[in-house]
């Protein structure tokens, strides 16, 4: 019987904590239009910060990407799909701080912090965990833990608002949301979309695919420690991503 992929590993084995960090109360209200302009433009303060962060923390990943000397190895080398797919990422995070931006103009939103001390504790975890990306050095796939760091909070905000999503359509949409209507005219179908589930999705791959290839190369003994090390930096985030939504 085949292995289980690491990502699916990770998402079943530590299924409970992912519940906290995709179902909060914040989602809840955000699906039912009862989040006020001020507790938005607040939060989506902090995430234009995150991106940020996450901007950084791309770059420091590309710092240590190393790529194939041999052109006969470009088209299989898994450093080749990441460094696509994180170019793909910083664009969309550029664009999307332009999103951002010109929704909450549309809708009056304030997106600027007024002080530092208004700064969500996960955007704090987020920009400690972006600020260490580093190498693994001496190890298989040194960018193991980045990889998976990007695609933990990748995968936890599309599952967030996907939920959010589901629990939306259980409450229908009135007119009269606190926000006048931004999240679920905007930002709610901006981040579920099939479009970024795809996205998500071909990060999974490429680090699936990519442990599967060590694990050929050099043995079942060398599982365990990857699986180790991608636990590590998935609890991170989902720490994180749980203290990233507000309390109410």
């Amino acid at each position: 019987m085949a292995a289980q992929l690491l990502t699916r590993h990770l998402l079943e084995a530590h299924a409970e904590p992912y519940a906290r960090a995709t179902q909060a109360p914040f989602l809840a209200a955000a699906a039912r239009g009862q989040l006020s302009k001020d507790t938005l433009g607040q939060w989506l303060a902090n995430d234009r910060l995150y991106i940020h962060a996450y901007i950084g923390a791309i770059g420091r990943l590309l710092a240590f990407l190393d790529l194939p000397d041999s052109v006969a190895d470009l088209a299989h080398s898994s450093n080749v799909k990441l460094l696509t797919w994180v170019t793909e990422a910083l664009v969309n995070l550029q664009r999307e701080e332009t999103f951002f931006i010109d929704t909450a103009a549309q809708y009056g939103l304030t997106i600027d912090l007024s002080s530092k001390d208004m700064k969500l504790d996960g955007l704090k975890r987020f920009e400690i965990l972006f600020a260490s990306i580093a190498p693994s050095e001496h190890m298989i796939l040194p960018w193991l833990e980045a990889a998976i760091v990007f695609y933990a909070t990748e995968k936890c905000y599309l599952d967030a608002w996907r939920w959010a999503k589901a629990e939306m359509g259980k409450h229908g949409n009135n007119g009269d949301d606190a926000d006048g209507g931004a999240l679920r005219r905007m930002f709610i179908p901006q981040w579920s979309n099939s479009d970024f589930a795809q996205f998500v999705d071909r990060l999974g791959s490429i680090i699936d695919r990519a442990v599967a290839r060590e694990i050929e190369l050099h043995g079942e003994g060398v599982r365990a420690g990857m699986i180790r090390r991608a636990e590590a930096a998935w609890h991170e985030v989902l720490v994180a991503e749980e203290a990233f939504w507000p309390k109410l």
